[in-house]
């Protein structure tokens, strides 16, 4: 996969600065346009506009600095509802948006903005969740997989992306319902070889428990640095009765963390 145009929000909180970064990495790999954009309400703190202002400063030179294509857009309003706009405006094909710290991803809080952007933004979605306030250097990804395998999906062509622009090691896994089941599922030994074909490095695990805690453990005792899921498109009455993978990792993970939600055409 390689993108043509990946958008970057910023806003005052250093995390924004961490997701950029990735952002930037991607669109130096992918030879991509890159558009650092933020937005604030009317009332906005001056200082809070002030350090996000300089964060889009030195992000600009650091990603001209690499011969990438960079624009920096600044609106007044509100996020939700500005920056799906911007994508179809731009014809986006990625954003990056990260979680700040009081933010929560939940089910049941529908209002929030991220689950605006959810719902309304049609480009392919990276959604981040900063533990790791460092300049990336990502060595070792961990991708939790269904047993569908998702071998087709944008996800993993997402991640082959992010995996090949920081030389990374994949490794791919599956949860399963008995410690005594210990084989992949075929779908998923295929996911390798796409990956593979990426001349990236693959591996597969199992593990068993609740799936949350299960990737916690999985990503701290193999010490990944990063963790690329996909979000959950089960319906609403799976959701009220049955806990979210991707809400459980991104309440408080373990390492900086990527939920990624595939580009949808709206109605």
């Amino acid at each position: 996969m390689s993108y043509r145009t990946i958008i970057a929000v910023i806003n005052e909180q250093s995390a924004s600065v961490v997701t950029a970064r990735y952002a930037i990495a991607l669109a130096e790999a992918c030879k991509a346009e890159l558009i650092l954009y933020s937005a604030h309400v009317k009332k906005r703190n001056d200082i809070a506009i002030s350090r996000t202002g300089h964060h889009v400063d030195d992000l600009a030179a650091v990603a001209a600095a690499l011969g990438i294509q960079v624009t920096k857009t600044t609106e007044v309003g509100t996020i939700s509802t500005l920056l799906p706009k911007q994508v179809l405006e731009r014809n986006a094909d990625l954003v990056f948006y990260h979680l700040t710290p009081e933010e929560q991803f939940e089910t049941f809080i529908r209002s929030s903005t991220v689950h605006h952007l959810l719902r309304d933004i049609t480009s392919d979605l990276a959604i981040m969740r900063v533990v790791a306030m460092v300049k990336p250097h990502t060595a070792h990804i961990l991708a939790p997989i269904g047993k569908g395998g998702d071998g087709a999906s944008r996800r993993m062509q997402f991640l082959a992306a992010v995996a090949t622009t920081f030389h990374a090691q994949v490794t791919l896994f599956h949860l399963t319902g008995r410690r005594s089941e210990n084989k992949m599922p075929k779908s998923i030994s295929l996911v390798r070889k796409q990956l593979e074909q990426e001349k990236l490095t693959v591996l597969e695990r199992c593990g068993t428990g609740y799936i949350g805690e299960a990737i916690g453990i999985e990503a701290i005792t193999r010490h990944n640095d990063l963790i690329v899921m996909g979000a959950c498109d089960c319906g609403v009455f799976r959701r009220l009765f049955l806990a979210n993978p991707a809400e459980m990792v991104m309440r408080q993970p373990p390492c900086n963390t990527i939920l990624f939600r595939p580009a949808h055409n709206l109605p």
